[in-house]
């Protein structure tokens, strides 16, 4: 069995290794942590050797009895961006022994990079925030998620492939709360005659704008739009209550359609077809109506 465990885990270090300059930084710390290499040890430094223009240069897998994993990264002391004059370099490498020198700022290196990495990503130290989901949400409610501003920013993150407009807009509902019961209301002007009335109140309106039907993997926006506001988007909105409307509107058709009429040669499934127009008409879907966190109409 450890014979076996071995070998994956020398497969799976060898492909790290082999697709190195294709890993975000934040991305291969996490899946480094997630196969059970611990974070204090893996370590970071700079090269003077850079041949890619990747963030991630190359990823090395200390050998048993070592342990540990060596991320070297174009940033750093010893980067294209180094904060060390060139001469500086152009004198360590006429010394006998240049490797020496840079071994000892590869410990500044680890130092910063970790520094800077940590502070990119706060969210993976437990001493700064006990609980990162509780901070955000109280950053959430410092920015005030009622205005045409934060909604906007917001749809831009967890849309970012659409074109988003965040707009005020006067919320239109329909209540039977008040109307007039026999035996029960009274004739204090609190009642309605009718079965409903309608009321506006100050809500907000985001439209979003997509070129196509479809995405790069041939799925409905409607459906990706949807889907993202109902895990992601409305949960962190719906403590606050906000009359929201959500339309989503798809610039140009991908396919047509018409009505099948009698004799015809090519005739419809059932007798109709999708009615064919003007190519850039472009065509709207309302995906959300309602207030955040009370109800929904679609």
């Amino acid at each position: 069995m450890q014979a076996v465990d071995d070998d994956v885990r020398l497969a799976f270090e060898a492909k790290v290794e082999g697709l190195a300059r294709q890993f975000d930084a934040r991305c291969l710390l996490d899946l480094l942590v997630a196969k059970g290499y611990p974070r204090e040890d893996i370590l970071f430094e700079g090269t003077h050797e850079a041949t890619s223009l990747t963030l991630v240069e190359k990823v090395t897998f200390r050998p048993p009895p070592s342990r540990g994993v060596l991320v070297t990264l174009n940033l750093g002391l010893l980067g294209d961006n180094s904060l060390l004059p060139s001469y500086f370099f152009q004198v360590i490498e006429g010394t006998p022994h240049p490797e020496r020198f840079f071994d000892f700022i590869r410990f500044f290196d680890h130092r910063l990079i970790e520094s800077l990495l940590r502070g990119l990503y706060p969210e993976e130290d437990t001493s700064l925030f006990s609980s990162w989901n509780d901070t955000m949400h109280a950053f959430l409610k410092m920015l005030g998620p009622g205005s045409v501003s934060t909604l906007h920013w917001l749809a831009q993150l967890y849309f970012p492939e659409l074109g988003v407009h965040a707009s005020r807009w006067a919320f239109t509902d329909i209540s039977d709360a008040f109307s007039l019961r026999t035996g029960e209301s009274t004739l204090d002007g609190t009642g309605i005659l009718g079965r409903s009335y309608q009321s506006e109140a100050a809500g907000l309106s985001l439209e979003l704008f997509a070129e196509e039907e479809t995405d790069a993997r041939a799925r409905a926006w409607p459906n990706i739009v949807r889907g993202r506001l109902n895990e992601l988007l409305l949960p962190l909105l719906a403590p606050f209550r906000i009359p929201l409307c959500v339309r989503l509107k798809v610039t140009f058709h991908a396919s047509w359609a018409r009505v099948d009429v009698p004799y015809s040669l090519a005739h419809g499934y059932l007798g109709y077809e999708r009615i064919k127009g003007d190519p850039e008409s472009g065509h709207t879907t309302t995906i959300y109506r309602g207030v955040t966190g009370v109800r929904t109409r679609a």
